[in-house]
């Protein structure tokens, strides 16, 4: 298995750290074969226990493994997609378009009668997308809060009321940490809407409202990561909450 596909299958767990100690082994990957946890480590400009926990992130067990890793993978580089401009406007066309069409009266009731509205996302791009979805909506007398890592997840739990509304931001929709905790507010009897790609995936199952948006995978650059485009989630994010100020409209037309 290639080093970029065990980064793509952790992508949406990953810390700003993490995604700088990747960029850095993507574009030195060479340097990175003979260097030293310490000598990465100030490369990357962190610390060796978080290189560290970015390598243990990839399911190894320490850098002498990674490093075996690193020398003896498929060197053969990724081909650049030529067509990717094409394709991800395409994409971000197709998302667009389907979240204008998308019925939303249903979620935009449960919004009304909800006590409390949150969002929670899985990575860096997507806790972005639920912060734009915050400062977007237009609610009376409510706030979107912003549930950050572990201990305000748990805490959440405790504030939480049935049939509260609980935004979920995932890129693939398979991050075992966000639905394991989509799972547990379920058991709440929490209304849970998920914002993740267009697909079978088990985070549209455990919700009850799906915002689908529309990616592929591209290769970018010399020893790039295989990337997909989080753009739709944004796109979501300030698109729905134009379509609520359209409903409020339209129900108090005075």
């Amino acid at each position: 298995m290639k080093l970029e596909t065990l980064v793509q299958q952790q992508y949406d767990r990953m810390s700003v750290s993490d995604h700088m100690i990747w960029q850095y082994i993507c574009h030195h990957r060479q340097e990175c074969r003979s260097m030293s946890l310490h000598q990465l480590a100030d490369a990357c400009q962190v610390s060796h226990t978080t290189v560290l926990r970015f390598i243990q992130l990839l399911g190894m067990e320490g850098f002498s493994e990674f490093k075996v890793f690193l020398k003896w993978e498929d060197r053969k580089q990724p081909a650049v997609d030529v067509h990717s401009i094409e394709k991800n406007a395409f994409n971000l066309n197709r998302t667009i378009s389907s979240i204008e069409k998308l019925d939303c009266t249903e979620l935009f009731q449960k919004l009304e009668q909800a006590d409390s509205i949150y969002a929670y996302g899985s990575g860096s791009a997507q806790k972005s997308a639920a912060r734009l979805l915050k400062n977007s909506f237009t609610l009376e007398e409510k706030l979107v809060h912003i549930i950050e890592g572990r201990d305000e997840r748990n805490m959440a739990l405790h504030t939480m009321h049935a049939g509260d509304v609980v935004f979920l931001f995932s890129v693939s929709g398979n991050n075992a940490q966000m639905n394991d905790y989509a799972a547990q507010l379920h058991e709440h009897r929490l209304y849970l809407v998920s914002v993740c790609q267009d697909g079978a995936n088990e985070l549209a199952k455990l919700c009850d409202f799906n915002l689908p948006f529309y990616t592929e995978k591209f290769e970018i650059g010399r020893h790039s990561l295989s990337y997909y485009s989080t753009s739709g989630m944004f796109i979501i994010a300030e698109i729905l909450s134009l379509k609520y100020a359209a409903y409020q409209a339209a129900q108090n037309p005075e």
